[in-house]
């Protein structure tokens, strides 16, 4: 019972529970130790040598700590953790049992309490740091985040126990008495870090050893020289390194006015005692029921503000009252969140560190960091007690460092993002690329248009847009005369605006002696648009030339100017031109000049004439590449409705489909409802509709978005996936086109239901066939079938995630979303972990309480969440993926049905089929109910 309330209040999951409490119980103890300890040796140092020798205390702190550190750090890496861990605990627990002789003797020198003052400070930090080291060893990243909230309690029921203790037996027994008490409460740990290790650590997947072989072999270098370079652990180093430096400004104030109101040690031992562990009990009901909540709310950063803001607050009050029960508030709120919230979020902001550099980092930032900034704060109290400065200037240096502080948490919360995204690009094993193409503004346009290659002259031409021609107008000019004819086709469609004396000139050279179709008919229509000559002697010139591709040229530009100038076309006679064209085209049997043919089809759909476009027709289904790209091309110049159905039946062959969109774009942005309808209706497959998207966004305005946005209700997730994607390209290319907070929230909410009823379908057919499977064999048919539909549904599961995040790249950075989803996907369950907890990070909570479970169940397989999937019979699971699913899931589901028995609801649902829009879907709907 009492098992289950933990499971249920804490989130301790299933196979967790002895390890959770061996943990817990592990820095119970420590910190039982360290509260036992630090008030009895704070009591003797102060009423022994006075509040005014603690900066010394600080300072020897700070110099020790150094060494202590190098040595530390050559154990590491001469030594497992688990060896050095216990015998750092076994050398403490040694040293305290002789401080308690020396007590009882009740003659301390002062080199003694100066000594035993200084192995405290490091007993603390060290100790505690090589636990925290452990707890990363034996938990990943997602249960670090779950039990590091429950774990972290037991470090403030240990205050609690020895806070009370130190009291009780101080006051009964004595100082001696007291450290002998921690001394063998901490040789109890040996026993708990040895069972830890067997059931836990020695368990290690294999990957996860040989990943953590691997890295230690990439690390390489001292602790300093693997913080300097990270930005994430310098910024770290410096938060301890302030927070320190605020900790014992704000304990001298502390100790300073204890020590005045309390001289005999073993009442100020047995005040500190009181205090310390009455701020424990509110830290503990703090890390109990709240921190989980607000690391889950407000992400590892955020929460790292509370306590600089707390203090701050506290020491403006203690301006204005300077009396003991504010520095004891002011204690309390240190001591509060110090030990919940804070420290839950700092262990947790190291997390995304690779764990060979944080097992060195971490000790270095905890143990020398911590003590160099001891030793500042020393030499600042020095000065501060030389220069005779009152409790009201340190309180305002304390405000400073404050500030700092704030600022640095601000800064660090970058740098947490950009270690995940390091972290997970090195787990899944991608490099940061840039591009080799760097834009250096005119200068690199200039030197392309000098010595560069036919692409990359094409490439800058495609980009400079209308409003900077002017300043490359010469250089474009020149550029007409390159051998290129793509080069020259691009030159003359940019420059066609402009007039140009040269241009005009070159055009008719080139119409002269030009052998390309397309580049002569694009220098005509320049010549027709800004020659002084009259446009009819042009075409005079022209119409009836000797040259073919010249001729076709010319009377496709008539055809231009006769749909705005009828009397051009009766004075020229384009109809019996064309008429007469069609007929030679139509008794060749092998057509020499293609390019003659596909303007001949442009042609046709300039004049608008439909009596003609029988020609076009026959060619949008030609196996000449270029013959069918004019004819898609035709097809859309004319803008005639029955084209469109055509075209979209076309955009499933990849060599056509840029084709196809840029000649439905062609019909003007009154298509993109109509297009939406054939969705709607289910008209075509869910492959063809899923292009539908890209026809859309090339409009680019508002009322393309708006259609998009219906298209995210899409029964298909293809086309969910395709219309979330159009919407990413659309706001990052048109600024103006924004969606709404609340809509793009409703579409991830809407994507993830579905995700999770793809899930519980999946996992409903699957428990269905082991179940049919384990009664009798099935037959061949009604396995190959049930299986087909298993297929499509995994693969829709992987498009619904995609979709996903693909919205989730339109409000998000789109790079950090990738970086996620890849994360995910890859197979290592490290990198999904960490893509996890990256996106838990970045999320608002709403989205990721939605979310996340999901996730978690699927690629984590962590079954024992709060997720409850439906469990479905086989009956309901079909009737809604015929209900709600796209085309292809519906042909599937009948495939099944034809092979079992069909209830009456599900024969209800089949007859409805047959008066379905998609001709498919009727056909398979009436061939099931024949068959039954």
């Amino acid at each position: 019972m009492l098992k289950k309330i933990l499971k249920k209040t804490f989130n301790i999951r299933e196979g967790e529970m002895e390890i959770a409490l061996l943990m817990q119980l592990y820095i119970f103890l420590i910190i039982t130790v360290l509260l036992l300890v630090k008030p009895t040796v704070t009591a003797l140092f102060l009423s022994n040598l006075g509040a005014e020798k603690l900066p010394f205390g600080y300072l020897l702190v700070a110099v020790v700590a150094v060494f202590t550190s190098y040595f530390y750090n050559w154990l590491l890496e001469k030594f497992p953790i688990k060896i050095v861990a216990m015998s750092t605990i076994i050398v403490f627990a040694a040293i305290f049992s002789v401080l308690a002789y020396v007590v009882h003797l009740k003659t301390v020198p002062p080199s003694i309490l100066y000594f035993y003052y200084m192995g405290i400070s490091l007993f603390g930090v060290l100790v505690t740091s090589q636990f925290w080291v452990i707890a990363n060893i034996v938990f990943d990243l997602r249960e670090a985040k779950r039990l590091f909230g429950f774990i972290g309690a037991g470090a403030i029921a240990g205050g609690i126990l020895g806070g009370y203790l130190t009291s009780f037996l101080a006051r009964f027994f004595g100082n001696s008495m007291v450290i002998m008490v921690a001394a063998s409460l901490l040789l109890v740990t040996l026993p708990i870090i040895m069972r830890i290790w067997k059931i836990r650590v020695e368990q290690l997947n294999k990957y996860i050893k040989e990943e953590r072989k691997s890295e230690k072999k990439k690390v390489i270098g001292s602790s300093v020289s693997i913080i300097r370079h990270s930005k994430h652990l310098l910024y770290l180093s410096a938060v301890v390194g302030v927070s320190v430096v605020v900790a014992k400004l704000i304990d001298y104030e502390f100790n300073a006015m204890s020590h005045s109101r309390f001289p005999d040690s073993d009442e100020l031992a047995s005040f500190f005692g009181f205090w310390f562990s009455t701020f424990n009990i509110v830290s503990l009901l703090l890390q109990l029921f709240v921190t989980n909540r607000l690391l889950a709310r407000f992400g590892v950063t955020t929460n790292l503000v509370l306590l600089p803001l707390s203090l701050t607050v506290g020491m403006l009050l203690f301006i204005v009252f300077p009396e003991l029960w504010v520095l004891i508030l002011v204690k309390g709120l240190d001591g509060i969140f110090k030990q919940s919230i804070n420290k839950a979020a700092f262990e947790l902001s190291i997390l995304p560190i690779p764990f060979e550099m944080k097992k060195q980092a971490k000790p270095f930032i905890d143990v020398v960091v911590d003590s160099i900034a001891t030793g500042f704060a020393g030499f600042l109290l020095l000065f501060l007690i030389k220069i005779q400065l009152g409790f009201g200037y340190i309180t305002f240096i304390i405000l400073g460092f404050l500030a700092l502080w704030l600022l640095l948490i601000v800064r660090l919360r970058g740098t947490y993002f950009e270690a995940f995204r390091k972290n997970i690009n090195h787990l899944i094993g991608k490099k940061d690329k840039t591009s080799s193409l760097k834009s250096n503004g005119p200068e690199a346009f200039y030197s392309i248009f000098e010595t560069g290659d036919e692409e990359q002259i094409l490439n800058v031409l495609e980009n400079i847009d209308t409003e900077i021609i002017d300043v490359f107008k010469d250089q474009m000019v020149k550029m007409y005369d390159h051998p290129s004819d793509r080069v020259k086709i691009a030159v003359i469609k940019k420059l066609f605006p402009f007039k140009n004396s040269y241009l005009l000139k070159q055009t008719k050279n080139v119409i002269e002696h030009s052998e390309n179709d397309e580049l002569v008919y694009e220098s005509m229509e320049y010549l027709l648009a800004h020659s002084d000559e009259d446009q009819e002697d042009i075409l005079n010139n022209y119409l009836d030339h000797a040259k073919d591709y010249i001729k076709n040229a010319a009377l496709l530009s008539l055809a231009r100017i006769s749909r705005y100038n009828k009397r051009f076309a009766l004075k020229y006679g384009i109809e019996k031109r064309i008429e007469a064209q069609i007929e030679e085209f139509t008794k060749m049997e092998d057509i020499q000049r293609e390019e003659e043919l596909a303007e001949l089809m442009i042609t046709i759909a300039f004049y608008k004439k439909k009596k003609y476009y029988h020609f076009i027709d026959r060619y949008l289904a030609s196996n000449s590449k270029l013959l069918k790209t004019y004819a898609i091309k035709a097809a859309g110049l004319t803008r005639y409705e029955p084209y469109i159905p055509k075209l979209l039946k076309l955009m499933n062959e990849d060599d056509f489909r840029e084709e196809v969109v840029q000649a439905l774009k062609r019909f003007g942005e009154s298509i993109v409802t109509e297009l939406y309808n054939y969705d709607r209706d289910q008209v075509f497959d869910d492959d063809l509709r899923s292009y539908i998207p890209q026809v859309i966004q090339v409009f680019g305005t508002k009322k393309s978005v708006a259609v998009l946005n219906r298209l995210l209700n899409s029964k298909s997730v293809k086309v969910r996936l395709s219309a979330a994607r159009s919407l990413g390209d659309m706001e990052e290319k048109h600024k103006n086109v924004k969606i709404s907070d609340k809509r793009f929230k409703s579409y991830i909410y809407d994507e993830s239901i579905y995700f999770g009823n793809t899930l519980a379908a999946l996992h409903s057919l699957q428990k269905v066939q082991e179940e049919q499977l384990k009664k009798a064999p099935e037959n061949k048919k009604q396995l190959e079938a049930r299986k087909a539909l298993l297929d499509n549904l995994a693969a829709q599961l992987e498009l619904s995630l995609k979709t996903i995040f693909y919205l989730l790249g339109i409000k998000y950075p789109d790079s950090d979303m990738q970086l996620a989803f890849d994360g995910i996907i890859n197979k290592t369950e490290e990198s999904r972990i960490n893509s996890l907890e990256f996106l838990e990070n970045m999320l608002q909570s709403d989205l990721k309480s939605k979310l996340l479970p999901l996730l978690e169940y699927h690629f984590l397989n962590e079954k024992d969440t709060e997720l409850v999937l439906d469990n479905q019979s086989e009956e309901q699971v079909l009737s809604d993926l015929i209900q709600q699913r796209g085309v292809k899931t519906k042909m599937l589901v009948l495939d099944y049905l034809a092979t079992i028995q069909l209830s009456p609801d599900l024969l209800k649902l089949v007859k409805k089929l047959t008066r379905h829009p998609n001709e498919d879907i009727r056909d398979k709907a009436r061939k099931v109910l024949n068959e039954k």
